[in-house]
């Protein structure tokens, strides 16, 4: 049996020549992607090997070493979903996903495809236009492909909003929702923080009202470090952790919400949402499952929902790490600007 390794520094020639089949004679370890990812460690390992078929680098993927990140993935069963997905799901996909050559989940192991030269968005930065509806019009034909499809009763485990990981968001929230406010509270509107704890309270009856929307695959965490573009223009998309099978304007909702500067999205945001919407009806989706008023709700709806998820989130985070703290902060304060411009919790009937 291939021993599997838990830190990078585990990982050499042998062992990837024993994992893969490959004859290698030398790997080089480089360390990226530091703060980007809240459940993972990635390495990029550059192959040495006299077979021409051998990839030159691949990208190596390990579970987190952060204890809070550790509980949270255990909670959410991320390793699980991301070894099932690429085991059952990725050969059916239409979006281009990186393709497994090691796939482990004792412990957690993923050797995937170097998508380079394609490079990632950079959250932080915020999306460039081009970037956002590229990104939006991709993620549309992936949710359209899988709408309503028969496929997706059988990937039982992979969370629905009746799955009782649903129900662990306000165990969650209220672990992490005091230390958000110690973080966060001094600079954003106090009635969004209000809109987030009544939405909380009622979270059940909220989930309950959407138990009958049609349903897609979702990513779950479809922002710009987990977006790859091509010169070509096409998108790859990686870390499928946190896929889902709910309705699929909860991506639109994040990756709008957040990935955006706040002015790009006040400027975009209602185009990228019919973008999203008319690429979905000219992939085959019916207009009257998806329509602009029903994602503009969603939209209202889901800007308060991942707001409130910020306070489990941040049980994840390592505050020590520059870059992951920064993308935190971004994640919170453009959604949080989203709910006030938009006066998301008086419009859904959380607001006093």
């Amino acid at each position: 049996m291939v021993r599997v390794p838990v830190t990078v520094n585990e990982v050499d020639a042998a062992w990837v020549a024993d994992a893969t089949g490959w004859s290698v004679d030398r790997v080089d370890v480089d360390p990226i992607g530091a703060g980007e990812g809240f459940m993972g460690r990635l390495a990029r390992l550059r192959l040495t090997s006299p077979d021409p078929i051998v990839p030159s680098s691949v990208v190596l993927k390990l579970a987190t070493d952060d204890p809070g990140g550790q509980v949270m993935g255990q909670m959410m069963r991320v390793w699980e979903r991301e070894y099932r997905f690429y085991d059952e799901v990725a050969p059916h996909l239409t979006i281009r996903v990186p393709r497994a050559y090691v796939n482990e989940l004792e412990p957690p192991c993923l050797v995937l495809e170097d998508l380079s030269p394609a490079t990632p968005g950079d959250h932080v930065a915020g999306a460039t236009t081009a970037q956002a509806y590229a990104a939006v019009e991709a993620l549309a034909r992936h949710h359209a492909h899988w709408f309503e499809h028969p496929m997706l009763d059988t990937l039982t485990w992979m969370p629905s909003l009746q799955d009782p990981m649903i129900g662990m968001f306000a165990t969650t929230f209220e672990m992490g929702w005091p230390a958000f406010c110690d973080r966060y509270a001094s600079e954003l509107p106090v009635r969004c923080l209000t809109w987030c704890e009544r939405f909380v309270a009622d979270l059940d009856r909220w989930i309950e009202t959407h138990y009958d929307d049609p349903v897609t695959l979702v990513h779950g965490d479809f922002r710009l470090d987990n977006i790859f573009f091509d010169a070509d223009g096409s998108v790859s998309v990686i870390d499928w952790q946190m896929a889902m099978r709910v309705p699929g304007q909860s991506d639109f909702v994040y990756f709008c919400a957040n990935n955006l500067t706040v002015d790009d999205r006040r400027a975009h945001e209602d185009g990228l949402l019919r973008s999203y919407v008319d690429t979905l009806h000219a992939h085959g989706v019916a207009p009257d499952a998806v329509t602009v008023d029903g994602v503009r709700r969603g939209y209202l709806e889901g800007l308060v929902f991942f707001a409130s998820g910020f306070g489990g989130g941040l049980l994840s985070i390592d505050p020590a790490n520059e870059r992951g703290a920064a993308l935190f902060d971004a994640l919170v304060r453009r959604t949080f600007a989203a709910m006030e411009d938009l006066n998301a919790g008086e419009v859904i009937g959380v607001g006093s």
